[in-house]
C-alpha cells in the first residue's frame, strides 16, 4: 500500500511542476502539499495507522507517530507542516506569488524523498509493526546427545 502512496504523490509532484510553468502559483501550492501529503499518508498505513480524513490531522499524526515516535528527520515534519499551511492560504484567497510555486515543489519533493527513503528502510518499519526481525543466518545444530 506505501508505495501507492508514493507514486501518487510523484504524480502530484509532477502535475504541481505543470502547472507551475504555467503560471498556476496558488494550484502549484495546493498540489505540492497533496504529494507530500500522499506520502504522510503512506508512511501512516505502512505503521498501520489510517490517516484522517481532515489534512490537518494527517499531518499532526505524521508528526508525532512518524517524526517524533519513529525519527524521521523533523526538518520533514516543519516542511509538511509550512506545506499545509501555503496551501491553506492559498485556498483562502488565490493570491500566490509567482515564486512560490518551485519553492512549494522543491519542499515537497524533499517530503516525498524522505518518506519513501524512511518506507525502503525495513528495520524501521519492522521495528514499529513489532515484527521479529529475521535470522542473521541459519539455526545452529543442537548438540549432539550423549548416550549412557
Amino acid at each position: 500500500m506505501s508505495g501507492v502512496g508514493v507514486v501518487r504523490a510523484r504524480e502530484e509532484l509532477f502535475a504541481a511542476h505543470l502547472l507551475g510553468t504555467t503560471g498556476f502559483a496558488a494550484q502549484t501550492v495546493a498540489l505540492a502539499f497533496r504529494a507530500a501529503l500522499a506520502a504522510a499518508e503512506a508512511a501512516l498505513l505502512e505503521l498501520q495507522r489510517p490517516p484522517e480524513p481532515e489534512a490537518a490531522a494527517v499531518v499532526a499524526a505524521f508528526v508525532r507517530h512518524v517524526v517524533r515516535e519513529r525519527g524521521l528527520d523533523p526538518q520533514v515534519g516543519r516542511l509538511l507542516r509550512s506545506l499545509h499551511n501555503r496551501a491553506e492560504l492559498a485556498h483562502a484567497d488565490g493570491t500566490v506569488p509567482t515564486a512560490e510555486g518551485p519553492i512549494a515543489i522543491k519542499d515537497a519533493t524533499e517530503v516525498v524523498d524522505a518518506v519513501e527513503a524512511w518506507l525502503t528502510h525495513a528495520d524501521f518499519v519492522a521495528i514499529a509493526r513489532g515484527a521479529p526481525k529475521a535470522p542473521a543466518g541459519p539455526k545452529p545444530k543442537p548438540p549432539p546427545r550423549r548416550r549412557r
